[in-house]
């Protein structure tokens, strides 16, 4: 059969693709040069270019104006606008493939994007902002909780997925992890510029677990797709499940730690007790003086105190708007932040009320993450509870 020479035979680029697509389908059953040339396009397809930088400078300006504006939709708008998650899900491969040199360029890339957008959120979102700005939206994303893994888990899983088997990284999952990934790192740079050490180490915690959980997801979804190391080196081999064990005790520690934050801890609730200390002191002397008449003297003493020892007035946080307070060293707005307060917690008055500003402050003693903290907070948070006396018989 002759082949006329002027018949067009295809893109390669297309018929490249087509056979990526093939082969993710059939992973387990090619030969090692055949899954070789596969990972190699995988590498090419999520290896980052000057789009990560660029897009990871957009977001981290739309997260900065989200926290110094307390716009919770700003913050959404910067995970969209973020770049895709390509990168996590390159590192996720090249752990499961043992590539350490893949894995490490794709760290530095990583680290660099990471920088920029913290960088610009931090300086957008606490340059000349006032101490009370827009805190207790930055609070809310420097805490481990379960919502946020289980996001985090759908998110790798559908980057990971749709890269194994479409070569390209879904937009849902890409957005779902740059929110949980992105926001924390934000948080921490605020607290940096801000001078505010809780929001350092919680964001910076927060952070470090959400991405390498994020990791650790997508390195096993791709491992149940059929991805494996490259048997032709022994190196390969021992590399990829060094990075596997790194990257999957972090992500059992991420989860483990999130779990023992979402544990509720027992607040004990304070309750007005009176109490009364009776004393008596009952005294009787006899007093006999011999004379000649025989005189006996007795005289008797019998002194009852009853003693009431005084509660702190009770008091509960309120009109927040759900978003809780900041608890200060000093009745200040510009004071050092001692805690965090949600809606409704129980407050014992220790002092005040102090006028800083035209504002009223007052000394306060709460629990907070099962400790007992102590500071200055705003009169118009706080709501005093007038206890019932109870009658003594």
């Amino acid at each position: 059969m002759n082949i006329d020479s002027n018949e067009p035979v295809g893109d390669p680029e297309i018929q490249s693709r087509a056979r990526r697509r093939r082969a993710s389908r059939m992973l387990t059953q090619l030969r090692a040069d055949e899954r070789e040339e596969f990972l190699e396009g995988l590498g090419h397809d999520v290896t980052p270019n000057i789009g990560l930088f660029l897009w990871a400078i957009a977001a981290g300006l739309l997260i900065g104006l989200g926290y110094r504006f307390d716009q919770p939709a700003l913050l959404i708008g910067g995970a969209l606008l973020a770049p895709r998650m390509s990168t996590i899900a390159g590192l996720s491969l090249a752990a499961v493939s043992g590539s350490l040199r893949f894995f490490l360029r794709l760290m530095a890339a990583l680290a660099l994007a990471l920088a920029l957008a913290g960088a610009l959120a931090g300086a957008v979102g606490g340059l000349g902002v006032p101490a009370e700005g827009s805190s207790l939206l930055v609070f809310g994303h420097v805490k481990l909780n379960l919502v946020d893994f289980g996001l985090l888990l759908v998110g790798a899983v559908t980057i990971a997925t749709s890269m194994a088997r479409r070569n390209e990284i879904s937009a849902l999952g890409s957005a779902a992890v740059s929110y949980e990934v992105l926001l924390p790192l934000g948080a921490t740079a605020v607290g940096l510029v801000r001078g505010q050490p809780e929001l350092i180490e919680g964001g910076l915690l927060t952070f470090g677990m959400h991405l390498t959980w994020a990791v650790a997801v997508g390195l096993a979804t791709l491992a149940l797709q059929g991805f494996r190391p490259l048997t032709g080196s022994g190196h390969s081999l021992a590399a990829a499940i060094g990075l596997m064990g790194v990257v999957g005790i972090l992500g059992a520690y991420g989860l483990g730690a999130s779990v023992l934050a979402a544990v509720p801890t027992p607040t004990p609730t304070p309750t007005l007790t009176p109490t009364t200390t009776p004393t008596s002191t009952a005294t009787a002397t006899s007093t006999i003086t011999p004379t000649a008449t025989g005189t006996a003297t007795i005289t008797p003493t019998f002194t009852p105190t009853a003693t009431a020892t005084a509660t702190p007035p009770l008091a509960v946080v309120v009109r927040t708007g759900g978003r809780g307070a900041i608890l200060r060293q000093v009745p200040s707005p510009g004071g050092a932040s001692v805690g965090f307060l949600a809606e409704g917690d129980p407050l014992e008055i220790l002092g005040g009320p102090e006028e800083v500003d035209s504002q009223i402050w007052w000394q306060v003693r709460a629990t907070s993450d099962g400790q007992i903290i102590t500071g200055w907070l705003l009169g118009d948070l706080v709501s005093t509870i007038t206890p019932t006396p109870t009658p003594v018989q």
